[in-house]
């Protein structure tokens, strides 16, 4: 697909990609917990981030993929708002390292996208839009010079990863 230079197919190929191994296992559960809903959306910010900048990986870095991501127009720019620092130090590292949510959020699965004031998330918007992020990210590598340019030096990495011998 580079070769040919057949950015649509790129794109489909990576929302399939985040589809399959982030949203679908959460989405279509028939149960879904506000906490595994979280977690799985932090993985596909710091990953889809690492996309937008062409980066190998976010070691060292991950509070400066945040930052960087919440202040893109993807629908979850409120979080980017001087809320950046508290979303990456009280919601992403709480749950990646600690299995909860510190400061007083609360993860929720109804209400508002973000209620500061409340301090709660609802988990099951703040992942709808999060999908229809890496959809809108899959249309822009059509006339994105950019973008195209990152996404293939990611990719370079990952299929490097791929043939990685222990």
């Amino acid at each position: 697909m580079e070769d040919a230079d057949d950015r649509v197919g790129v794109g489909r190929f990576i929302v399939k990609r985040f589809n399959e191994r982030y949203f679908d296992p959460i989405v279509i559960a028939p149960q879904r917990h506000g906490f595994a809903l979280m977690a799985v959306a932090c993985l596909v910010i710091e990953t889809l981030e690492c996309f937008y900048e062409g980066r190998r990986d976010s070691k060292g870095d991950s509070r400066k993929v945040f930052s960087a991501f919440f202040v893109r127009r993807t629908g979850l720019e409120v979080f980017g708002e001087g809320a950046k620092d508290w979303f990456y130090k009280q919601v992403r590292c709480g749950i990646l390292h600690q299995a909860e949510v510190l400061g007083g959020w609360r993860i929720l699965r109804s209400g508002p996208l973000l209620d500061a004031t409340e301090r709660t998330i609802n988990a099951k918007k703040f992942v709808d839009t999060l999908q229809k992020a890496v959809t809108e990210y899959a249309l822009k590598l059509q006339d994105d010079e950019d973008l195209w340019r990152n996404l293939l030096k990611k990719m370079d990495a990952v299929c490097e990863n791929c043939l990685a011998t222990p």
